[in-house]
């Protein structure tokens, strides 16, 4: 949602003291900032903040949106829009202490897939992009997971063919 109201940021700065999307960044800025003072809680001190602090600001938010006039097919328009229909599914992280705020890591972690999907299409073979596909996958649970991806493929390399070893930590030894 925050993306989509920096994307509605007017260029000329002048525009910026009255522009609704600034005013809407400002706001989610201030609840990142408050998600923030968060991160050393435990699950259940941070369900409770939240609750406190942070809810309130995410209905102050919304109160200050709901208004606001929705017409045409611009930028700032789209973004109202996304947020309004969205509007549920923004509140989910406040029911749970381990949920995060955003989906950013899980994003972060798709984004090679979506850059390694254009270097698939050159492929000489569907087999070839499929397996490639798979290396990557594997590849990037072991670097989720905290592991040297290399080290886990040269382990994985030296075993017998059919042999598994998961891409998690403990199943790589760390002197291998």
């Amino acid at each position: 949602m925050r993306r989509r109201f920096i994307e509605a940021i007017p260029s000329d700065k002048k525009l910026h003291s009255t522009s609704v999307a600034v005013q809407a960044v400002e706001r989610i800025k201030r609840i990142y900032h408050e998600e923030g003072l968060l991160k050393n809680c435990t699950a259940d001190e941070r369900y409770k903040e939240r609750q406190k602090i942070i809810k309130p600001l995410i209905d102050e938010f919304f109160a200050w949106l709901e208004p606001l006039p929705v017409s045409g097919k611009n930028k700032l328009a789209e973004a109202i829009g996304y947020a309004k229909n969205e509007k549920a599914y923004l509140y989910t992280f406040l029911e749970n202490g381990n949920v995060p705020m955003d989906n950013n890591r899980a994003e972060n972690a798709i984004r090679p897939f979506a850059v390694g999907r254009k270097n698939w299409l050159f492929s000489n073979t569907a087999r070839g992009a499929d397996c490639s596909a798979a290396l990557y996958s594997i590849v990037s649970t072991a670097q989720a997971n905290g592991m040297d991806a290399e080290k886990y493929l040269t382990e994985l390399f030296r075993q017998p063919a059919g042999t598994i070893i998961l891409p998690w930590k403990e199943e790589i030894s760390d002197d291998t």
